[in-house]
């Protein structure tokens, strides 16, 4: 025999294969059901889960009205900034900043609830939307009121779960296309 023909000969028989134990079993069973299950998920989330927004109005016509209204706002507002920083910049001025920018603020909101929603859920949204705006806006008039005393504060807003009431605010503008509707910062 030659040496070559020795090494393909094998010298011993291969081992059987080793029987799994229960526990073993039970182990992949429970990777295997985990890694389905987390498939599956992503299944769903990407083919059949509801893409719409959970704050997402049906009615597209009173979402873009309320874009504009808050633009137009916004430009207002902007021109009174413009306004106080051209002036002297006193406690009195900046107080009647806050109290024109506030009045416009709220003058916008009442003009975007004055027309009626289509759907109930619609009108549920937006009446949380509403109260919680109302909230920021009664922060802002008390704001306004310590400047009228000529004591120099920031807006105090009320906290909700933690966090500014304008941040929940603008979670509701964001997905609605009303971004421009969002709580002034710094003004």
């Amino acid at each position: 025999m030659t040496a070559t023909a020795q090494m393909t000969k094998p010298s011993q028989p291969p081992s059987p294969k080793r029987k799994l134990t229960g526990q073993q079993i039970a182990a992949r069973s429970a990777v295997l059901a985990v890694i389905i299950g987390i498939c599956a998920m992503w299944v769903y989330a990407f083919v059949f889960a509801d893409k719409s927004a959970a704050a997402g109005l049906q009615d597209k016509e009173w979402t873009e009205r309320a874009e504009a209204i808050c633009v137009s706002r916004n430009e207002r507002m902007a021109s009174v900034v413009e306004d106080f920083a051209e002036s002297d910049g006193g406690a009195v001025a900046f107080h009647d900043s806050v109290k024109a920018t506030t009045d416009l603020v709220e003058a916008a909101l009442d003009e975007i609830v004055s027309v009626p929603l289509r759907t109930a859920h619609d009108q549920e949204l937006v009446g949380e939307w509403e109260r919680l705006y109302r909230i920021y806006i009664a922060d802002r008039r008390a704001t306004e009121a310590k400047l009228a005393t000529g004591t120099r504060v920031e807006l105090n807003e009320t906290t909700l779960n933690g966090s500014p009431i304008s941040l929940t605010i603008t979670d509701f503008t964001n997905p609605n296309r009303m971004q421009s509707c969002a709580p002034p910062v710094g003004q």
